[in-house]
């Protein structure tokens, strides 16, 4: 079979950016959802979205060669099985999160990836001078977006999650951190049992009550608003803190987690849930410990790592439970 140069390699690879931000685009004006189960000419398409008429075909036409929509004869477009996944309806959508990708903000700090390489700090700090949350929670649209690219990979991480564990075995089961309530929602709609309380800052949870309740699980669950780094809700059995921690430093990651162990019993758990750092040479992409680098100084760490961690605020780590998705569950208990 043959392969292509490496030049070639490296030129697709030099220019995904620009593949990237087509993406974003096709997300932020909602072509899909335009083209849905359609096959539309580009000057329709243009109308429905308000854009130029020639501007738009141009950007169909990359989008095209991308993979994400088939042009036709007479520039005629429809989606292709990729471009359907940006279908904010779609059980699959990646919408939000191709919004949240281009927003200017993620834009310019990766931007500066080299000035995070070369200081050790993230580049938005280093751009913005601020905290990341403080800054965005100051933004009202900035926030709306974000939250709807977490919630967008919270639902589906949750379809993977819920059955990887035996969370029937908790009365309560605290969600630190934990959005709008998406993963909260499906391991309560797994496990019949548990009722749950969703802790996040309060311009997180405003909504949550809308989407808890659109699970059916509104009654089963207490919203509480509050900062993880000043108090953490009190009679949990079991403390689940999903894509949190990366986010953090080992200070603050310890923090945390001591905060969890000075309100849990002895019977209670941590249930850390994480992507865990891939081994060297791996062939799939996977730029998520990158994205805490550039974004919040964060990382992902290794289960050795999050062992030692556990150690120092109070846990063992019990086990380690891979899912049907990128994320592992590392189940820990006060010592």
């Amino acid at each position: 079979m043959a392969t292509e140069s490496p030049v070639v390699e490296l030129m697709k690879l030099i220019s995904g950016f620009q593949v990237s931000q087509a993406i974003s685009a096709m997300a932020t004006l909602g072509i899909a959802d335009v083209l849905k189960g359609e096959m539309l000419h580009s000057d329709d398409i243009a109308r429905a979205v308000e854009c130029d008429p020639g501007s738009l075909y141009r950007l169909l036409h990359a989008l095209a060669s991308a993979g994400l929509l088939e042009e036709q004869s007479n520039q005629h477009f429809q989606l292709t099985p990729v471009g359907e996944c940006l279908r904010s309806d779609s059980p699959d959508s990646r919408s939000a999160w191709a919004r949240y990708v281009g927003r200017p903000y993620v834009w310019q700090s990766w931007g500066n990836l080299t000035g995070s390489v070369k200081s050790g700090k993230s580049a938005f700090e280093l751009l913005h001078h601020a905290n990341l949350w403080e800054w965005r929670g100051e933004r009202s649209e900035e926030t709306n977006i974000f939250d709807e690219a977490m919630s967008e990979l919270s639902r589906a991480g949750g379809n993977a999650i819920a059955p990887a564990h035996d969370f029937s075995a908790y009365k309560v089961i605290v969600d630190i951190g934990g959005g709008q309530g998406a993963l909260l929602a499906a391991i309560l709609t797994k496990h019949a049992g548990p009722r749950g309380i969703l802790f996040d800052l309060p311009h997180v949870v405003a909504k949550a009550k809308g989407l808890l309740t659109s699970m059916n699980v509104g009654d089963r669950c207490e919203i509480i608003a509050g900062d993880v780094f000043k108090s953490i809700p009190k009679g949990g059995d079991a403390y689940l803190i999903k894509s949190v921690l990366m986010d953090e430093g080992d200070e603050n990651t310890i923090s945390i987690l001591r905060s969890c162990r000075s309100v849990m019993k002895p019977t209670a758990r941590v249930i850390v849930i994480e992507h865990l750092l891939t081994p060297p040479n791996r062939p799939e992409v996977n730029y998520s410990d990158m994205t805490m680098m550039v974004m919040t100084g964060g990382r992902e760490r290794t289960q050795k790592e999050f062992e030692a961690l556990f150690a120092t605020s109070g846990f063992r780590l019990e086990q380690a439970v891979a899912t049907r998705s990128p994320f592992t569950l590392l189940v820990g208990s006060p010592i």
